[in-house]
């Protein structure tokens, strides 16, 4: 049927043809066609129903399995972790240090999986993030489809991390994103809930049920750490790396990483803070807290002694008894109005002690090498010695000790002492030198 042309216009199209009218030519078909297209709107608009911690359990325990590092002569476990289905059906992701011991013995373990059915099977390492603590598994066989990635939700928002605590069975644990810690180069996220040896590569999920994180590592008092999911996604494109390259991958990894951290702080603006007579630098980058450890003074001391501590929070995992990218620095100002020059110089030089804080045996490191020379600073004469020693089974990464202390004085005294584990040579030698144009003698 024609329309007539006093029926009313439905509505004016603005688009595609300006000032074309659209006319009501069947008023039923109309109508559920109006209908069909609220529905539709109202659908795009509704949010995304959240779900709670069973929900999410139940929708991906099939994905998430337990992963064995096996003693190949006893047949039994030595440690375990979690991993979780990714980027590929025969893929598990998990952390760099559940499947260390393996890395650093091939010949001694090797490593396999568990389901939550008790099928398990052999694993093959084929990438590793060693600065992020991530690692790539294959098995033989396709486990499934990987889980949903994403970014992770904003501050505050509630998380779910599931993994195998103590090998008491899989689990899941509810808390809330605590933000990202700049502390640690923003690849850290705090994690409220309670984080158990075992869950280690086990996902981290929003209220949606997709994967936003990566158990790492727990803390006192139920505070916890992920990794975001954006250096897992990285870490999917990387090339498959033979067995027998792991430890030069690794290496690898670890010097290029402390290469960009150190010279981001080489070239940043840093604080500078007064200990007495010396004007130092603070906080020389955001990874970094500086804290007063001056000792409490006692009567019977014929000397006062002011001291400042800063240290890195970057810990990057090498080994069960190795963590390398730490820095750690202290000021140390020392004065006396009672002791004659020569106990107040013995009392100086017994502070000047630095101790080099690792677990690093004979079987890890070679012998510290030590120069010292004597270098004027802001118009003071330092005795300076550097000490650096080579990680045998990680040629390319080392272990510097400096230390500069202030000569000429009687009565007072001032130590700059600087730590750094695991790094390279080069640009911790010209954070050195940075650090020493810092400081300045007030008058």
């Amino acid at each position: 049927m024609a329309s007539s042309p006093e029926d009313p216009p439905l509505f004016h199209s603005r688009g595609r043809y300006p000032g074309a009218v659209i006319r009501n030519r069947h008023p039923a078909l109309l109508a559920l066609r109006l209908t069909a297209l609220l529905i539709l709107l109202c659908a795009a608009a509704a949010p995304v129903l959240a779900l709670d911690s069973q929900a999410i359990f139940e929708r991906n325990e099939q994905a998430v399995y337990q992963i064995h590092v096996v003693n190949r002569d006893t047949g039994k476990k030595s440690s375990i972790g979690s991993g979780f289905i990714f980027d590929r059906p025969q893929h598990l992701a998990t952390n760099y240090h559940v499947v260390s011991q393996f890395i650093e013995k091939p010949d001694r373990y090797e490593l396999r999986f568990v389901a939550s059915d008790g099928t398990e099977g052999p694993l093959r390492l084929v990438a590793v993030d060693a600065v992020h603590d991530l690692a790539l598994v294959e098995a033989d066989a396709p486990f499934g489809d990987p889980l949903q990635v994403s970014e992770p939700p904003p501050k505050g928002a509630a998380l779910y991390a599931m993994g195998n605590p103590l090998d008491l069975g899989l689990t899941i644990a509810a808390g809330t994103n605590g933000g990202v810690l700049s502390q640690t180069d923003d690849s850290r996220i705090l994690f409220s809930g309670s984080l158990n040896a075992g869950m280690s590569g086990g996902p981290t999920f929003d209220e949606r049920g997709t994967v936003v994180g990566i158990n790492v590592s727990t803390a006192r008092n139920d505070i916890s750490f992920i990794v975001p999911t954006r250096y897992l996604q990285s870490l999917s494109v990387a090339n498959v790396v033979p067995a027998e390259d792991f430890r030069r991958v690794i290496t690898q990894q670890i010097r290029e990483y402390q290469i960009r951290y150190l010279q981001g702080m080489i070239d940043g603006a840093w604080p500078s803070t007064d200990l007495r007579r010396m004007r130092v630098p603070g906080a020389i980058s955001p990874t970094v807290r500086c804290w007063d450890a001056s000792p409490k003074p006692k009567d019977e001391h014929l000397y006062r002694r002011f001291s400042i501590s800063c240290k890195n929070e970057n810990d990057i995992y090498l080994s069960d008894t190795l963590e390398v990218g730490k820095i750690l620095y202290e000021y140390l100002w020392i004065e006396s109005d009672h002791l004659e020059p020569l106990r107040f110089y013995r009392l100086y030089q017994a502070l000047n002690n630095s101790q080099f804080s690792s677990k690093a045996d004979k079987d890890d490191v070679e012998r510290f090498r030590c120069d010292t020379q004597f270098v004027d600073l802001s118009g003071q004469t330092f005795k300076t010695t550097v000490c650096a020693r080579g990680y045998k089974n990680y040629p390319g990464l080392s272990d510097l000790l400096f230390s500069a202390a202030m000569v000429g004085h009687d009565r007072q005294g001032f130590i700059f002492n600087l730590d750094l584990s695991g790094t390279d040579f080069s640009a911790a030698s010209r954070l050195i030198v940075r650090m020493l144009e810092g400081l300045q003698w007030l008058p």
